[in-house]
């Protein structure tokens, strides 16, 4: 196979890269792809990019992970698998603001439900998430932290297709709104904001959360507003 490199979003060139290996025939339905460490170092890219790109295309049912076998292209009519390929490629293309709206209202759903049906399981999930999250909070790692403690919220909701929406579009949010903004929200706001929002959940407290949660993404939200009209005007 060969080696592409990045070109915009990382995540991207990783779709783009495998839909042009299935169409030029040097892969098929059916075969391995190459592990996370090496496609990365293949592609330039870093290892959480070529994650998110494997996660989105399992959602939509283009790859397979099994255990101790790795990730596979599923056994599927490649005019099937090119136009799902397709679809993943064009989230990527959808404006700043929908995404950060869309997820808005998910994760809203997502942590009333998770406080009305979490388990003891799941509450333990998300305190190790939120400690982790905090920890990592001035390092790299801090989006994949912040990323995870928002995806225990969502499992701790018990619907799935709430959950699986979000983590095709959140990863996408959260690089985006890192790379120029996340100077100006000091870890002291963001902290109290994610403990507020396990306290209500621990709480059973559905309104709280959801109310939190609103208040957690309101900068997220004013600035994907912002970020739209002045790239709008900008054209």
């Amino acid at each position: 196979m060969k080696s592409v490199a990045p070109n915009g979003n990382q995540v991207d060139t990783v779709l783009k890269y495998i839909k042009e290996e299935l169409n030029s025939g040097r892969l098929h339905p059916g075969e391995r792809l190459p592990a996370e460490r090496r496609l990365a170092e293949q592609l330039g890219v870093g290892r959480a990019h070529v994650r998110a790109a494997f996660q989105k295309l399992e959602f939509y049912g283009i790859l397979r992970t099994y255990p101790q076998s790795g990730t596979v292209v599923a056994q599927e009519q490649m005019q099937v698998l090119e136009r799902l390929i397709t679809d993943a490629l064009q989230i990527e293309q959808y404006d700043f603001a929908s995404l950060v709206y869309v997820r808005a209202l998910l994760e809203t759903e997502a942590v009333r439900l998770c406080a009305r049906n979490r388990t003891d399981e799941d509450l333990a999930a998300i305190e190790a998430a939120l400690v982790e999250c905090e920890e990592k909070f001035y390092t790299e790692e801090r989006v994949s932290k912040d990323f995870a403690y928002h995806q225990a919220l969502a499992r701790g909701a018990h619907n799935p297709v709430i959950a699986s929406l979000l983590l095709v579009i959140t990863p996408d949010v959260l690089r985006f709104y890192q790379r120029y903004r996340v100077c100006t929200v000091p870890q002291e706001e963001v902290c109290f904001e994610h403990r507020e929002l396990l306290r209500c959940i621990r709480e059973h407290d559905e309104e709280g959360a959801a109310a939190m949660l609103r208040r957690h993404l309101k900068s997220l939200c004013d600035f994907a507003e912002t970020y739209n009209d002045r790239n709008h005007f900008l054209e």
